[in-house]
């Protein structure tokens, strides 16, 4: 039974006179004061609530559930990427989903609340786009189930610093709301990995609105900071104003319709890192641990500095292409060659070549540039020994000279002890 202002009143007196206690409710006019002024504060409530229909009624798409909105757009002119990117290691699990999403702060965990996410995916060359606005805190658990039933069951994730804070907020949330992680496990490509690489040792900063700038050549104009988007939606729950919440929606728009762009963008930097003034060296880091050896081995020969020669020859000495690997280093060689070049030198002469006497001549030059390095001397002795006293060689599988080890003599292998089995 659901009791009024007056019959709550009538409630108490009757329980305190039970009780025994003396009857200290208000008189019949202050009663009426109070019931007045809850009224009033039901009216109030009942007009912003009004309000708040209406101005979401402006908002744009169209509402799918009670404090659910979709905004569906799409733009034309956005070639796909292909399906295997040269710095991911793995290629794409299904088609292309790109993801971006604006919350009530940065901090995450389950004070902070995502209210606006944006799903993407190709059709041929037009990208179809759908935004996913909670226009209620109380609907959230609709709001994941309108986007649960939008999502392709195989797909893999595009986002920018997605792994580290979009994909995990999704989950928190998902998580509270009692609901399936439909994230949980998926192949993921966040473009900011790649972008960092590149630039993060040339550029100031690589958000998102940087990349745009220097890589699309974008400058936005008339943009809502992503700063802003909180209050933007705080601002629509509290007073109905939809002005700034509209400017949101458009930014995190912006913000899908860039990671569209930045992917083929990004496979040109990796393709002429030169152009771009990005650094090879890094590039051609992450190439080999995908395993492009042959389009790391390009990037190196065309990055300047000596960086990029002492990966190139570290690369071609594991390939077994020492010669080239000399050459490398050499092309960096000079009178003011620096420590690393001229020890790499030394260890290609004195461990694979097994040129002793070239390798003396730079480990000379060393000790001279670092006459305190411990290294260096041990070095010179080393050297010294082997020039000395020669070992004996046999022809080597790569045409050079090998050394015998411990257990060959002349070509043949010793026996271990207690191994009666004739050699």
């Amino acid at each position: 039974m659901i009791l009024d202002g007056a019959g709550l009143a009538s409630r108490l007196r009757q329980l305190r006179a039970e009780a025994g206690l003396a009857d200290a409710t208000p008189d019949a006019a202050a009663a009426s004061d109070w019931n007045a002024r809850i009224e009033s504060l039901r009216a109030a409530q009942r007009v912003r609530e009004s309000s708040r229909a209406a101005a979401e009624a402006a908002l744009p798409g169209v509402e799918v559930a009670r404090g659910v909105r979709c905004v569906r757009w799409s733009q034309a002119g956005l070639p796909a990427p292909p399906a295997r990117l040269p710095w991911e290691p793995a290629a794409a699990d299904g088609p292309l989903l790109l993801l971006d999403t604006e919350t009530t702060g940065l901090a995450g965990g389950s004070g902070t609340l995502v209210f606006l996410l944006a799903l993407a995916r190709w059709e041929g060359e037009r990208l179809d786009l759908e935004q996913w606005l909670l226009t209620a805190p109380s609907a959230e658990a609709a709001w994941i189930d309108a986007w649960h039933a939008a999502l392709p069951s195989v797909h893999t994730l595009v986002s920018y610093n997605g792994r580290a804070f979009d994909i995990p907020l999704l989950a928190t949330r998902q998580r509270l709301s009692r609901r399936a992680d439909r994230f949980l496990d998926r192949p993921h490509w966040d473009l900011l990995a790649p972008v960092r690489r590149a630039f993060g040792s040339r550029w100031d900063d690589c958000r998102l609105a940087t990349a745009e700038r220097k890589l699309l050549g974008l400058e936005r104009v008339d943009d809502l900071p992503g700063a802003f988007a909180p209050a933007a939606w705080l601002a629509f729950l509290r007073h109905g104003e939809t002005a700034r919440l509209r400017e949101a929606i458009a930014h995190n728009r912006q913000d899908v319709l860039s990671l569209a762009r930045l992917l083929p963008a990004l496979l040109r930097v990796h393709a002429e890192p030169e152009a771009y003034d990005a650094d090879g060296t890094a590039l051609a880091r992450r190439l080999l641990q995908c395993g492009e050896r042959a389009a790391a081995l390009a990037v190196l020969e065309r990055t300047p500095g000596e960086s990029a020669a002492l990966a190139r020859a570290r690369t071609l000495r594991r390939d077994g292409r020492p010669r080239e690997a000399l050459a490398a280093l050499e092309s960096v060689d000079g009178a003011e060659c620096s420590i690393p070049i001229l020890e790499a030198l030394a260890k290609l002469h004195e461990h694979i070549l097994r040129e002793p006497i070239q390798a003396h001549a730079i480990a000379t030059r060393l000790s001279v540039l670092e006459p305190d390095a411990s290294r260096h001397a041990r070095r010179l002795a080393r050297l010294q020994r082997r020039i000395e006293t020669p070992l004996p060689k046999r022809p080597a599988r790569d045409g050079g000279f090998k050394r015998t080890g411990p257990l060959e003599v002349a070509g043949k292998r010793r026996p271990r002890e207690g191994n009666s089995q004739t050699v």
